[in-house]
């Protein structure tokens, strides 16, 4: 909602030039995938690391590695976050297709 509140004038102008709803709803979402898949590729970063620092240091105690990433993990953590991320996105984009150009020009 807030890139949609901060972007008005430029969605006035992109539907002034002629782009349609679809188009405004196709750039919403894609923003948004895109802000998942970054999301999702810092998760499994950050989850390498911690996971690496806690096996490393546990290691002594236990004698095996408590944290273990699997190729499910990762693909499941892509998804998710990509589900969330498109879900996020379709309220705004359907209220940005259906702003009109003329008013979404004169907004401030």
């Amino acid at each position: 909602y807030m890139s949609v509140s901060d972007r008005t004038k430029e969605i006035g102008v992109l539907r002034a030039l002629g782009a349609g709803k679809k188009d405004i709803r196709r750039m919403f979402t894609s923003e948004s995938l895109l802000i998942g898949i970054f999301s999702a590729i810092l998760a499994v970063v950050v989850a390498f690391g911690v996971g690496t620092l806690l096996n490393t240091s546990l290691y002594k105690i236990v004698s095996f590695n408590l944290v273990k990433i699997t190729l499910g993990n990762l693909i499941a953590t892509f998804i998710i976050a990509l589900v969330i991320a498109y879900i996020a996105a379709l309220l705004p984009s359907k209220k940005a297709a259906k702003l009109d150009p003329i008013e979404s020009l004169s907004a401030e």
